[in-house]
């Protein structure tokens, strides 16, 4: 008796232990060619409302089959209150994403083995973060709140390891900074609005991960709103949404292209009802997205063509959650891993124009009744830095404390303004950053000549900067 209850006993563990094995194979299986988006409950989510971060509460990762989407479907953030903005390794091993652990955490990036299913927190700031996504060398870049300085709440850009070491802020003006993508070229597009003298329209910029180079990508037309995640396919065409003024319930499906952002403009979903919320691009030419026929129909996945320029099928939908923000999961090819010039040992970087007085502008009448500029006044937050006389060419060439936000404005020699004041810029420490003029024509190639500035010292940015450059900094 006792030796058939002992072999009973056997059998029901070996089929104990065969179901474990099978549950942890079927859990390390790859989710290659699966679906992940973030579903959010109805209420939770303001179709009205326009925001540039989107932290919705009691939201979760999901991942489905799109070959067997009602059958497949897995969530992925069980452990947390509340989880969204999911970003897939060039690997597709691994998800970057967005989490609060409970109702009352700041929110912080994670990442998840995408074959264990199990979940690592790399950021562990007081402050929220936002916007993850990876960079080449075992980086990342996501959005960190700073302290208030006065100015209002905003946004900086910042980039660490995965590891969670070696944590650098990268941008430095006014501005509420969020990563949208990272271009094939090893750039980092984001979508920034001003905050400070005054609030303005949002844009697209597009800089080094090393905080440099910072430029103009793409800004539509006044009063237009931008969505905050963008994604380039193989060919250089970078999609995203737009959403028109006054039409904040439909947003439209818009690519440019990289090579000519300013003006490539293409919007593929004008004459289509209803409202576009996210836009991911996949391999086969089209694209999965988040749609909703109406304001009162729940955000759904769907297939779009982009060739035909139509709605294709609906993939899956919920009746009490929306879908955002969907991604596929597959490898894809690294960007470039660009060299980085700033050297922290400096305090300063030179900014050079060669012309203050080209501007993009030079088509409109209305120059022909401006004075000419014979100084340049760099301007900080609160504060001239100073005002410099400019070469008889209209060139100017300066050094410039780092990681100081700056405007720059044209004199007359009347002392009146003839542009700006600029947009925002800053300068990394060691950076070296040139332009044709002020304003100038972002596609406008410098005219073969030597400047007469860069034949003298630069013009050191405050004052007090003169004493240092003597000092050999």
């Amino acid at each position: 008796m006792n030796s058939n209850r002992t072999i009973i006993l056997l059998k029901v563990l070996l089929v104990i232990g065969l179901s474990g094995t099978f549950l942890i194979s079927c859990k390390n299986e790859p989710m290659n060619g699966m679906f992940v988006f973030t579903r959010v409950p109805i209420d939770n989510f303001a179709i009205h409302e326009k925001e540039i971060t989107h932290k919705y509460p009691g939201a979760q990762i999901v991942t489905i089959n799109p070959d067997n989407p009602d059958k497949s479907e897995i969530i992925l953030t069980t452990d947390f209150y509340s989880a969204c903005s999911p970003r897939i390794s060039y690997d597709a091993k691994h998800l970057l994403f967005l989490a609060q652990q409970n109702k009352n955490d700041s929110w912080q990036v994670w990442e998840m083995d995408l074959r264990k299913r199990t979940s690592m927190k790399i950021t562990d700031f007081e402050e929220s973060c936002s916007g993850p996504a990876y960079l080449p060398g075992n980086r990342l870049v996501f959005s960190r709140q700073i302290p208030d300085s006065g100015i209002g709440s905003d946004m900086a850009l910042f980039t660490m390891n995965l590891d969670g070491s070696n944590v650098s802020q990268i941008t430095f003006h006014p501005l509420f900074d969020y990563c949208s993508t990272i271009l094939r070229d090893g750039r980092i597009l984001f979508l920034t609005k001003q905050l400070y003298p005054v609030s303005d329209d949002m844009m697209y910029l597009a800089m080094r991960p090393n905080g440099t180079k910072a430029e103009l990508f793409f800004k539509g037309t006044d009063g237009y709103f931008l969505n905050n995640q963008a994604y380039e396919t193989m060919d250089g065409f970078v999609y995203f949404i737009e959403w028109e003024q006054g039409k904040y319930n439909n947003g439209d499906i818009v690519s440019v292209h990289q090579n000519r952002p300013l003006f490539t403009k293409v919007n593929y979903t004008s004459e289509i009802g209803g409202g576009f919320h996210s836009v991911f691009p996949i391999q086969s030419g089209d694209m999965i997205v988040s749609y909703h026929p109406s304001e009162t129909d729940p955000i759904a996945l769907y297939r779009f063509s982009v060739k035909e320029k139509s709605l294709g099928e609906s993939i899956f939908s919920y009746s009490d959650y929306h879908i955002l923000e969907p991604v596929l999961v597959e490898a894809y090819t690294r960007p470039r891993n660009l060299p980085d010039e700033v050297n922290h040992k400096e305090s300063t970087g030179l900014l050079f124009s060669q012309d203050i007085n080209i501007t993009a502008t030079q088509h409109d009448t209305n120059l022909l009744f401006l004075s000419k500029a014979t100084k340049i006044e760099v301007l900080g937050i609160d504060k001239s830095l100073g005002i410099v006389p400019v070469e008889e060419d209209g060139s100017i060439y300066l050094k410039i404390i780092a990681d100081t936000p700056i405007r720059l404005r044209t004199i007359d020699e009347n002392g009146k303004t003839v542009s700006g004041p600029s947009a925002w810029i800053w300068l990394r420490p060691n950076e070296r950053r040139g332009c044709v003029g002020c304003h100038e024509d972002h596609e406008l190639s410098p005219e073969n000549r030597v400047p007469l500035s860069v034949k003298k010292p630069p013009v050191c940015i405050p004052a007090e900067l003169s004493e240092i450059s003597k000092k050999g900094n």
